[in-house]
């Protein structure tokens, strides 16, 4: 506290210790005189009885000091100093530090809000996510035999549903959670409540608990709406309670919950679904780990199976795991922020390695001053760590410029970002992010000011005092550390350009393949009636033929074609089927493929090619023909070498034990058309069956593809008029072209090619500037030599020549030891390249090429400079 306390009033403490040492010098002055001597004999007598006073005076002082604080501060304004007068170096070196700084800020910000920062549950970490997908018969028997969960929760897909609130319908995403979810999220209401145990009973289910967003979005966040009713899909629920700010669960876009309910004594609705669509999570009781719980479910397994009212595969779900919560929502997206760090990390350093160079060059203009320093007695340490200073203090100012660059340029990156990226709402500047841009500032300091410091605290300045002024800059040895640096800033250059190469290769290659249906002036948009439409039998069916027929009257529209399910989207359905000659045991698991509900037009619109057989036609919509068409990928895995035209198929519903296929009831294959890419563009093909729309299987929604000379928002607005005369409070949502589609489902390979093309542009510049400046520099240091070869009769075409040929040593040395560095990255990319081998001989050969190109063009100034020297001129110059 003592030390605290005279840090603030060192002035005070200062004089009056001055002032008590004379007040002493004088008394024993006094005490002299009085013995008999002069004034002057008395005060020498005094001052050699009392010592040195300067040097009393200076270890009173230390003893109040914080001693590298005291010291530390004249640096700082120094440097500060230094800073203000070097203007133009300062202005340089802050900008490229900044880029450095800013893109790793950035993608920092990206990791922090995505991978990093906790879900916004209590002791999130004990929250785990149950692979697998089950009915919810399993998840309440988990939750009642498990001893490693202090509870266990499912929710089901996450499903739009028509939400009418002041006579008008929309679209809106929820889900269905058990009643006890809430409770294992361990969250409370920001109005209402939650779900009670009553709510888990059919026909006590009528109840919704809404998102906090749409809460304020659609009912501006009114409270007395709890209590009101609201129709989902033609049901009317009573609201009971609001989600709190901030959650958003299960899904991104889910803006209500419903809750799952159980019909007592009926075990099709407990144990049935197929495909069986709940997922499950829980929370591990205390002490207990993820490894513990997955051994147990995986213990409780072979128990639980024989609850289902038929016999189960013994190797469904058996292999169950156990993951946090929050690492299962980042999923892949974690490898690929890691990857964009990793780039902009190396565009730091080449920052870094481009301002060490410009702190050599003005080194040498400095050398005189730091020689006088050591001869004054200042050690190399001293003299190290007030140029390291300098350094921190710029690496600081770049920090707080790149820190405003990265807030500026955050909500563009997350544009770049595929819409499905995890938590991409959340994305947004937290403390840690200041904290990570401070640190990163000062270790930049560091970074690109040591070398520099350690140079200019060498013994060898001393020579430089005795030179009478002159510069010991005449040795060409002073540029190898300069050269090292530029050769570096290319090498490094050329990983970060050759990942860039490598995705957009991979780009390149992923978009030439056919997704095997027509994409070009093809307009899609949703159609959805309630859920509960379809209860009336054959209403659905006839609604949406009346929505095709009064589509085929737009004008401008030449095709019209409805479909449960736009390929492309990842939200196929699936269709487990036992097939003729394929009998399956009753432990064994029914064969699966992509099913597709379509109208007979489909596939003249989106161009499939029919292979064998026919095509669906109307006289297949009511279903007494049991047709089905099925893909040529299905067809010779089913049957390879036989005719398909005949064979069955049957849907197999919950998957009961097997029993012999009924020709009677299974579907008939009448025709196989051409594979078609149905998930993403780098998948293979994979099975798929063409149901026709009949009244057994009708759907409340269905997309309808438009094949339209006319563009996407005036078909859009073609097919709302013709829904509207139909039914006004139905909506047509989701419109957009196929083309948006198959581009949508290649998001995160082109985002991730983009983004690493600007870095590794953002790189190849700052190398270039690096050349540029070094090459510059170097000329501007040989003038008198040039100027000798000149007056010797030397062509200026060798002064250009002997200039170019030094920047291409740099730029070959730093491509081959880049490639060496690109080899490594290779490898890292392997799981984000698309039919691109790692070590792919083009990128490897034009990424070499192009930095040995751009070190030619960033020389060749420089190198008309020095040959356009006046030799005279030259001769004159120090």
């Amino acid at each position: 506290m003592r030390r605290l306390r005279h840090l603030f009033s060192r002035d005070k403490a200062y004089n009056d210790l001055a002032e008590e040492i004379r007040q002493h010098l004088d008394e024993r002055v006094e005490a002299l005189m009085a013995d008999g001597m002069s004034r002057d004999e008395a005060g020498h007598a005094a001052r050699r009885e009392f010592g040195n006073v300067t040097l009393l005076e200076e270890r009173g002082r230390e003893a109040w000091q914080w001693p590298t604080l005291d010291s530390l501060w004249p640096d700082v304004r120094f440097g500060l100093r230094q800073i203000l007068r070097y203007r133009a170096f300062t202005i340089m070196a802050v900008s490229t530090l900044a880029l450095g700084i800013g893109a790793n800020t950035a993608i920092f910000t990206l990791i922090d809000s995505i991978m990093l920062r906790p879900l916004p549950y209590p002791q999130q970490e004990r929250l785990m996510r149950i692979s697998g997908y089950f009915p919810k018969g399993w998840v309440r028997e988990l939750q009642n035999h498990s001893l490693s969960f202090a509870s266990i929760s499912g929710y089901g897909a996450d499903a739009e549903s028509n939400v009418e609130t002041t006579g008008t319908a929309e679209r809106v995403f929820g889900s269905a959670v058990t009643v006890n979810m809430l409770d294992t999220l361990r969250i409370h209401p920001a109005a209402g409540s939650f779900f009670a145990q009553e709510n888990a009973v059919a026909g006590q289910d009528f109840v919704v608990v809404l998102n906090y967003g749409y809460w304020q979005q659609r009912f501006a966040g009114n409270p007395l709406v709890v209590g009101q009713s609201i129709r989902i899909d033609g049901i009317s629920r009573k609201i009971i309670g609001v989600m709190p700010g901030g959650i958003r669960f299960p899904y991104a876009d889910t803006q209500f919950l419903i809750p799952i309910a159980f019909k007592g004594g009926d075990p099709v609705d407990t144990w049935g679904g197929v495909p069986f669509n709940y997922r499950a999570l829980g929370r591990l009781k205390d002490g207990v780990t993820a490894a513990t719980a997955q051994a147990e479910l995986r213990r409780l397994h072979p128990l639980l199976l024989p609850l289902f009212p038929w016999v189960m595969p013994d190797n469904w779900e058996a292999d169950t795991t156990v993951t946090p919560l929050l690492n299962s929502i980042v999923g892949d997206t974690g490898p690929q922020l890691l990857l964009l760090l990793g780039a902009v990390g190396l565009i730091l350093l080449i920052a870094c390695a481009n301002v060490a160079n410009l702190s050599l060059a003005r080194a040498a203009s400095r050398e005189r001053e730091m020689a006088i320093r050591g001869a004054l007695g200042a050690s190399g340490w001293r003299i190290i760590r007030q140029l390291l200073v300098e350094s921190v203090l710029l690496g600081l100012l770049a920090g707080v410029a790149g820190l405003s660059a990265a807030a500026v340029s955050l909500r563009a990156l997350t544009r770049l970002l595929p819409a499905d990226t995890p938590r991409i709402a959340d994305v947004g500047l937290h403390w840690d992010v200041f904290l990570f841009a401070a640190i990163a500032s000062v270790l930049t300091g560091v970074l690109f000011g040591l070398v520099p410091a350690m140079r200019m605290a060498s013994p060898h300045l001393q020579k430089s005092l005795r030179a009478g002024g002159l510069s010991v800059a005449g040795k060409g040895s002073q540029f190898r550390l300069s050269m090292l640096l530029v050769v570096g800033q290319i090498g490094l250059s050329v990983v970060v350009i050759t990942a860039a190469g490598l995705m957009l290769h991979s780009l390149y290659g992923l978009s030439r393949v056919n997704p095997g249906f027509r994409t070009e002036r093809i307009v899609t948009a949703g159609v959805s009636l309630d859920a509960s439409a379809c209860k009336q039998k054959g209403y659905c069916s006839e609604f949406f033929q009346q929505v095709e027929q009064k589509a085929r009257t737009i004008p401008g529209v030449d095709d019209v074609a409805l479909v449960d399910t736009l390929p492309m989207t990842g939200w196929d359905l699936n269709y487990i089927y036992d097939a003729e000659g394929h009998p399956r045991g009753a432990r064994q698991v029914a064969q699966q493929a992509a099913g597709r509900t379509v109208s007979t037009g489909y596939f003249e619109t989106v161009g499939l090619k029919l292979l064998r057989g026919r095509l669906l036609t109307d006289s297949d919509q009511s279903g007494a023909s049991r047709a089905a068409v099925i893909n040529q990928k299905m067809a010779e895995s089913l049957w390879p070498g036989q005719d398909p035209i005949g064979k069955h198929i049957e849907e197999v519903a919950d998957e009961p034990s097997p029993g012999q296929l009924s020709s009677d009831v299974a579907s008939i294959v009448v025709g196989v058309v051409s594979n078609t890419h149905h998930e993403s563009l780098a998948g293979s093909f994979d099975q798929e069956v063409y149901l026709p729309m009949t009244p057994a299987n009708e759907q409340p929604q269905a997309m309808v593809l438009l094949h339209s000379r006319l563009p996407a928002s005036q078909a859009a607005d073609g097919l709302r008029r013709a829904v509207v005369e139909i039914d006004p409070l139905v909506p047509v949502t989701h419109v957009r072209t196929l083309d948006e589609v198959v581009a949508a489902s290649a998001s995160t390979s082109r985002s991730l090619a983009i983004l690493l093309l600007g870095f590794g542009a953002l790189a190849v510049g700052v190398g270039s500037v690096g050349v540029y400046s070094l090459i510059t520099y170097v000329v501007s240091w040989r003038t008198r030599e040039i100027g000798i070869r000149l007056a010797l009769g030397a062509p200026r075409w060798q002064i250009v020549r002997s200039v170019v040929r030094q920047s291409l040593v740099l730029a070959v040395a730093g491509s081959v030891a880049g490639l060496a560095g690109a080899i490594v990255c290779a490898n890292l990319l392997r799981q984000f390249l698309f039919e691109v081998r790692p070590f792919d001989p083009l990128t490897f050969c034009v990424v070499p090429l192009l930095m040995i190109l751009l070190a030619l063009v960033a020389a060749w100034v420089p190198a008309r400079r020095a040959a356009s020297i006046d030799p005279m001129v030259a001769l004159r110059s120090e």
